[in-house]
């Protein structure tokens, strides 16, 4: 009986430390995207990271495949030209000591494909897409 009473203390205990930390995310696969087909795409990544913020990103590169980049924080923005029928994402996982701003938008030609917020002390982004 003692022992059921221990488990249960040291579940509600560490129970109450997640509840502390929560995670702030938002994740979305949008499929094909609706723009007009054509041979390439110019997409532009925007991230911007409050203070105390820092950010670990993952982009789709010129060739379509996965770049890391550890520590980002401030404004972070990058521009890749994408052929045609490429899977694009952006993943961003950020930790700040205090509650922190994260500001995140994908353009597609200049035209805004995703556009978030999220506040809190730990946030992950990740939004995908492909490209007709």
């Amino acid at each position: 009986m003692k022992n059921i009473f221990y488990c249960f203390v040291l579940l509600l205990m560490l129970s109450s430390c997640s509840i502390q930390f929560p995670t702030v995310l938002y994740t979305m696969s949008k499929g094909k995207l609706d723009v007009p087909k054509k041979e390439s795409y110019l997409v532009v990544y925007q991230a911007s990271f409050s203070d105390g913020l820092k950010a670990d990103v993952a982009y789709s590169n010129e060739s379509g495949k996965e770049t890391e980049l550890k520590e980002v924080s401030g404004a972070w923005e990058k521009s890749v030209t994408l052929k045609s029928g490429t899977h694009v994402q952006l993943k961003t996982f950020a930790t700040a000591e205090r509650k922190s701003k994260g500001e995140y938008k994908i353009l597609v030609d200049g035209k805004v494909v995703s556009e978030y917020i999220l506040s809190g002390r730990k946030l992950k982004y990740s939004f995908a897409f492909d490209l007709p």
